[in-house]
This record gives C-alpha cells, sequence and structure tokens, in this order.
C-alpha cells in the first residue's frame, strides 16, 4: 500500500510541468442593449464580468525532471470555456448611432458602430419594441512569451510564442422596454477570428498555425436602471458555439453581470 502511494506522488511529480502557450480569449457574453444612447455625445463606460471560448494553437511543456524527460511541443488546437473581465465605451454620433469600443482581457480590443431601427432611443426611456444591429471589427499583434527549456542531453532550448488575429463581428439585437427602469432583450450574435500563431525556437524550425473560429449564438440579457440616473446594471446568459475550422468544437452557457455609468 505504501509502495503504491509512493508510486503515484512519483507519477504526480513527474508529470508536473510549466508550460507557455499561445491563446487568445473570444468573449461570449456581449452585455449590449438594443437601445443606443440617443443624442451627440451622449454616452456610456463599464465594467462586465462573463464568460468567454479559450482557445490555445499551441504549447510547450517543461516536465520537472528534464534529466529524464524533454519538453514536449504541441500544436493540436484546443479550445475551453473560461472567464474574462472586459471593459465598454460608447458615444452618441447621432440621435440614432452610436460608436462603440470594447475591450477584453487576453483577446483583441474592437471598435464599430451600433445602428437603433426599431423604437426609442435610451434617453428616452419610453416603453416598447426596440431593434438594434451591431458591427465591429478589431486586431491583436503581440508576443506570447519567452520559455528556456532544459534538455535530458544537458543543452538548453528557448522558444518565443507570437499571435496575430483579425476579428469581425455583427450583432442583430430586439428588446422589448417594460417601464423606465427594465429593459430585456435577446441578442443573435456571429463573430469571425482569423489567427496566425509562430512558435520560434533556436533548435527547431518555426512552427506555424493559422486558423479560422466562428463564433455564435444567442443571449438573453436584462438591464436595470434608470439612464437619468447615470447608473445601469447588466444580467445575461445564453447558448454560444464556437468551432475551429479543423472541426474543433466548444459550447457553453456563459453567465455575466457588470454595470455601466452613462450621461
Amino acid at each position: 500500500m505504501n509502495s503504491n502511494k509512493f508510486l503515484i506522488i512519483l507519477s504526480t511529480l513527474l508529470l508536473t510541468s510549466c508550460a507557455t502557450d499561445i491563446d487568445f480569449h473570444i468573449p461570449l457574453n456581449r452585455f449590449d442593449s438594443p437601445e443606443v444612447n440617443g443624442g451627440f455625445l451622449k454616452g456610456d463606460v463599464g465594467v462586465k464580468y462573463g464568460r468567454s471560448h479559450k482557445v490555445t494553437t499551441a504549447e510547450v511543456v517543461e516536465y520537472i525532471f528534464p534529466s529524464l524527460f524533454d519538453p514536449t511541443l504541441s500544436d493540436e488546437t484546443a479550445i475551453e470555456a473560461s472567464g474574462h473581465l472586459s471593459s465598454n465605451f460608447s458615444l452618441g454620433i447621432i440621435k440614432r448611432v452610436d460608436f462603440v469600443f470594447k475591450s477584453y482581457g487576453d483577446g483583441p480590443d474592437v471598435f464599430g458602430l451600433k445602428y437603433q431601427f426599431l423604437g426609442e432611443v435610451a434617453s428616452e426611456g419610453k416603453e416598447g419594441w426596440k431593434g438594434a444591429i451591431q458591427l465591429t471589427k478589431g486586431s491583436m499583434d503581440e508576443d506570447e512569451g519567452r520559455l528556456n527549456v532544459n534538455l535530458a542531453s544537458g543543452g538548453t532550448r528557448n522558444y518565443n510564442g507570437r499571435i496575430e488575429l483579425e476579428t469581425y463581428d455583427i450583432s442583430l439585437n430586439f428588446g422589448y422596454r417594460f417601464n423606465k427602469y427594465l429593459i430585456t432583450y435577446l441578442n443573435s450574435v456571429y463573430s469571425y477570428y482569423d489567427s496566425k500563431s509562430t512558435l520560434t525556437s533556436n533548435t527547431f524550425p518555426t512552427l506555424e498555425i493559422d486558423g479560422i473560429v466562428r463564433t455564435y449564438g444567442g443571449l438573453l440579457g436584462l438591464r436595470f436602471g434608470q439612464v437619468s440616473q447615470h447608473v445601469t446594471f447588466y444580467l445575461e446568459s445564453g447558448v454560444m458555439h464556437s468551432r475551429w475550422e479543423k472541426n474543433i468544437k466548444e459550447t457553453s452557457v456563459p453567465i455575466g453581470f457588470g454595470l455601466d455609468f452613462s450621461w
């Protein structure tokens, strides 16, 4: 029994490792109301917490005992559910059009336009049906870190990661305002992420992984609070699906919340 425990502990230690990976996050919760701010320079700024899909395109793993095991390299893309913080900013250009900007943790910042084609705008706070369409785009180009690993032969190997991303996003959002404090909405979302990951070392040829991730689904949300009182709250959930072009996929039920300050 004691020998079995020893073997289990030893196996655990051998499997323990440090790693560097190339990855990015695709936001699942979007926190978009079907109303625009409603006038020139009317706007809001907010902070949110929601779910995301983490896409890992390449990974280098170093074991705790390099004298026994050489580091391993994996270029098998994986998608898994994760969490993320985000911030948002929007500013009215004309009554029915807003400029929007969103910043996501470990993912590309995006910017674009939102147009409300149905119902009264947020500043008027009137009951009824609302409808809006939003188009955004973004990019990211950054280093993913460096890892120096030890080899069983006694040498070392260096790895450097880099990722480039281009993203496009469209959403169609319908909702109903029950009173000046409460609006509910159903937001349909489609996102396109074109990624290029590069992993270089001082020993092996450069590894490049190119791919496209498409994310789509629906989000049911609630926005509570009167815009004229400057603070509103969001609660949102739904079903979102991401698919890598190599048939790697993940479906999640994201739940998120946040607040906005408006003027």
